[in-house]
């Protein structure tokens, strides 16, 4: 991590000086409370339905914050026990006159109901309703076996993004750090997103494809749907 902490950094005190936004003089900080009925991340389904929340906290391009959903870990987390998640993440964001916009995070995932975790930074850039990212991280895919074999992992995307509608396509790439083993899939979703009775609501359809693994082979992949029904509060 100390390559990807170093990269990020000099992407972002280099570009930053650049940055035309205005600097906040106070934090800002806010909260998140939902549920979705389906718990689906880049594509990958990491738990059932599931109640979360988040706290954030933002000041002059720089933000933290925290995000924990309590589900049963789902099909792409062993045992399917009751638990949470929880991740943090760290960034900073900026701006140029031109519209175009950069963010450099680094996010950490962790877990009630297994011994994984991951780390990871993640690079996003944008311009209009289009953006582009990609995300480099380390896998401890279990953490209490210390013969076990750490990897690593990539993901690219590029989103679209307009007032109701919205669409990505992303790749998702791992393997074993000595190369023992390997697996990659990509996703296509398309979303629709408003205001109900108050709430913010977002479906999501999508569907992996040309999935290959040492674990499974299969080109065509599988479909999934879900909604995300959530309100938003300042603190």
């Amino acid at each position: 991590m100390n390559k990807m902490t170093k990269l990020a950094a000099a992407i972002a005190l280099t570009t930053g000086a650049l940055a035309t936004a205005p600097v906040m003089a106070e934090a800002e900080y806010s909260a998140t409370a939902g549920f979705v009925t389906d718990y689906y991340f880049r594509g990958s389904n990491l738990g059932d339905a599931g109640a979360y929340g988040s706290l954030d906290a933002a000041v002059g391009g720089f933000y933290a914050g925290t995000w924990i959903i309590s589900d049963n870990g789902g099909d792409g987390r062993d045992g399917g026990d009751d638990g949470l998640e929880t991740d943090f993440y760290v960034g900073y964001g900026f701006e140029f006159e031109n519209g175009l916009w950069v963010d450099v995070a680094y996010n950490m995932y962790e877990y009630t109901y297994t011994s994984d975790s991951e780390s990871e930074i993640a690079l996003s850039v944008g311009m209009g309703a289009f953006s582009v990212s990609y995300v480099d991280g380390d896998g401890d895919w279990d953490e209490e076996d210390p013969t076990a074999e750490e990897g690593d992992y990539t993901y690219a995307s590029i989103s679209w993004s307009g007032e109701v509608f919205g669409a990505t396509v992303g790749a998702y790439e791992d393997e074993g750090d000595n190369n023992d083993w390997e697996s990659e899939y990509k996703h296509f979703e398309v979303t629709a997103s408003g205001e109900v009775v108050g709430l913010d609501v977002t479906a999501t359809l999508g569907k992996t494809f040309a999935v290959d693994s040492d674990t499974d082979d299969d080109a065509s992949g599988d479909g999934y749907f879900f909604l995300d029904v959530s309100k938003s509060f300042d603190l």
